[in-house]
C-alpha cells in the first residue's frame, strides 16, 4: 500500500528532495482473497433453469431496434451475478478489517487553506500507519510517513523534517502541525 500511496501522491510534477526509505516489510498476500469461482463454476445448472442451451446464440445479421421487447442489455446469468456478488463480498470483507484512518485526506490550516495530502493505508490498531504525504504549495515536496506512533490520546506522525499530532474529535481529527521550530493548527479532513 505504501508504493500505492507514493504513486498515487506523485502524479503532478513534483520535487523530492531526498531517497524514499522501503519498508523492511515483504509483500504477503491479503489476509481476503479476490473471489475464486471453485472449479466447476458455470458449469452448474441452476434448478429450474434444466432445459434448453443457456449460451446466447451468435448475431449473425443487424438486429433493428424493433426486435427488442424490453432491455437492450440481457439480464445477468446466474454465474455472472454469483460472480459479482463474491467480488463484492471479498472486498466489504477487507473493507471490514481496515482501520478508520484508511484512505485519502487533507490536512488544512485554521482558516481552512490546504497544507497536505496524505494517502494513510491503516491496517487496524495493532498495526503501524502507513502511507505518503505531499505538500500543496508550489513546489510539492513528498514523501512517506517516516514513523507513527497511536496512543490512547491519539496519533503522531514524522513527515519529513515535520511532526504532525492529532486526536479525534466531533468535528474529526485536530491536533498541530509543527514544522521548522513553528506549530500551527491543523484539521485533518476528506
Amino acid at each position: 500500500m505504501s508504493l500505492f500511496a507514493l504513486i498515487s501522491l506523485a502524479v503532478s510534477p513534483t520535487v523530492q528532495d531526498r531517497a524514499v526509505p522501503y519498508t523492511a516489510e515483504v509483500y504477503r498476500p491479503p489476509v481476503v482473497r479476490p473471489f475464486e469461482p471453485p472449479s466447476n463454476f458455470g458449469r452448474v445448472t441452476a434448478e429450474g433453469d434444466g432445459g434448453g442451451d443457456p449460451r446466447r446464440q451468435p448475431i449473425v445479421a443487424p438486429v433493428v431496434v424493433e426486435a427488442y421487447s424490453r432491455s437492450y442489455e440481457h439480464a445477468p446469468s446466474t454465474a455472472d451475478t454469483a460472480y459479482d456478488q463474491g467480488v463484492n463480498n471479498a472486498e466489504a470483507a477487507m473493507d471490514a478489517r481496515m482501520g478508520p484512518l484508511d484512505g485519502l485526506w487533507r490536512l488544512i490550516d485554521a482558516e481552512g487553506r490546504p497544507i497536505l495530502q496524505l494517502s494513510l493505508s491503516d491496517r487496524g490498531p495493532s498495526r503501524p500507519l502507513e502511507g505518503a504525504w505531499r505538500k500543496l504549495d508550489a513546489r510539492g515536496a513528498l514523501g512517506p510517513i517516516d514513523a507513527s506512533e497511536r496512543t490512547d490520546a491519539g496519533l503522531g506522525m514524522r513527515l519529513g523534517d515535520a511532526q504532525l499530532t492529532l486526536s479525534p474529535g466531533s468535528q474529526g481529527w485536530t491536533g498541530t502541525l509543527t514544522e521548522a521550530g513553528r506549530s500551527r493548527s491543523v484539521t485533518l479532513i476528506r
